[in-house]
């Protein structure tokens, strides 16, 4: 395994409720009014502040491990908890934008889109004083159009393909995409091509190409599950792994829909979780970059 080749790790910054599109399905269909949920689990408008306490752990660890990464910020989140957002800059840690609200991209159409990927770049630029240059879609959902609104908007990179064959009607037409950075095609970010924006893959597990660098697969699969993609692709090239701070708090309350489904998609959350990304850090502690330093690294290398 090449000591040259690094882990970019990111962290989407949402609560539990902006992760369930494939248990309730909403989030494909439009954004979803998110009111009658807090008022009936909160007493209010706003959330409670789950995100929080987790997020503070994830940053203690990083220090411990003396690690930066990419924080991955909805808008919305952003709104709520500008001062933790706020924190994870001062505490050296990129911030990365992740669309104004949890929805698919499909559901927004061009104008929607670049109208609230403005708003959230204003909101995460007023708070840490820089303009953020990466891009994660919510869901890893992405359509073609997207690419030129990014570009025409300074955005670096995006790191929301996640090289796997079609999962709950996600993925469709990356299971052949490259595992290491590259240049996308205007007409599908999942095919090599002539844009400007960098695209930084997530990995597949070998030779059956499912997915493997996300936290919600680790925690439903096994650890192993992550390791090993993350160990074969490290030996070509660069890669990534990404997680939310809710995988690694307690069984949020309130939880609602398909009993099966939730069991599956709340798996090992909680203490489990963060001894994995624990375990993770100690692995690739000297390889771990940020997804702005990933970008960097392949424009260096290829122009």
């Amino acid at each position: 395994m090449s000591s040259f080749h690094r882990l970019v790790l990111s962290v989407d910054l949402d609560e539990w409720f902006h992760s369930r599109r494939w248990v309730d399905g909403q989030q494909v269909r439009a954004v979803p009014d998110l009111t009658p949920l807090f008022r009936t689990l909160y007493g209010s408008d706003r959330p409670g502040g789950e995100a929080i306490a987790p997020t503070r752990q994830l940053l203690d660890l990083f220090d411990r491990h003396r690690v930066k990464c990419t924080f991955f910020v909805l808008g919305e989140v952003a709104e709520w908890y500008p001062e933790l957002v706020r924190e994870i800059a001062r505490c050296g840690h990129e911030i990365g934008c992740h669309g104004m609200h949890h929805v698919d991209m499909t559901v927004l159409g061009p104008e929607t889109f670049a109208a609230q990927l403005d708003r959230a770049t204003t909101i995460l630029t007023g708070l840490t004083g820089q303009r953020p240059i990466g891009y994660r879609a919510p869901n890893l959902v992405y359509e073609p159009w997207a690419t030129r609104i990014l570009e025409e908007r300074g955005y670096l990179y995006d790191t929301t393909v996640c090289v796997s064959r079609p999962i709950g009607g996600k993925y469709q037409g990356w299971v052949h995409s490259p595992c290491h950075p590259y240049h996308p095609d205007y007409a599908a970010i999942g095919t090599p091509g002539r844009a400007r924006l960098v695209e930084l893959p997530l990995p597949p597990f070998p030779v059956l190409r499912v997915s493997a660098g996300s936290g919600i697969l680790t925690r439903i699969v096994g650890f192993n599950w992550t390791m090993i993609a993350l160990r074969h692709t490290i030996r070509s090239g660069d890669t990534g792994f990404y997680f939310h701070p809710w995988e690694v708090a307690g069984r949020p309350a309130g939880v609602n829909g398909s009993r099966l489904r939730n069991a599956v998609f709340l798996r090992r959350t909680g203490p489990w979780m963060l001894r994995a990304v624990d375990r993770i850090v100690t692995r690739f502690r000297d390889r771990i970059i940020t997804g702005r330093e990933g970008a960097e690294r392949f424009l260096t290398h290829v122009h």
